[in-house]
């Protein structure tokens, strides 16, 4: 697997909840790897340090603000993608 994030997966927790997602989908476990490695990365992290902290209400709201983050940029993304779509038409 070529991933920028694919050196969590020598974790062997990390593995088995990745191979367990593989199992439904691939893009989604693929997707949800990306997620877990920009998360570590941004917040200086590692899975299991956030196993660690998981059930602490702290740590939830911090990654729901996380995930919504990563939403509004999208979002702003798509509008400036569309909005240079309809200036080219």
């Amino acid at each position: 697997m070529q991933s920028k994030y694919a050196y969590l997966l020598e974790d062997a927790d990390v593995r088995w909840w990745f191979e367990n997602l593989s199992a439904c989908s691939k893009v989604m476990a693929m997707v949800y790897l990306r997620t877990l490695g920009l998360y570590c990365e941004m917040n200086r992290t590692s899975p299991k340090a956030i196993l660690k902290v998981a059930e602490a209400k702290e740590f939830r709201d911090d990654f729901i603000d996380f995930v919504r983050s990563l939403e509004r940029e999208r979002d702003r993304e798509n509008i400036n993608i569309r909005h240079d779509f309809i200036i080219l038409k």
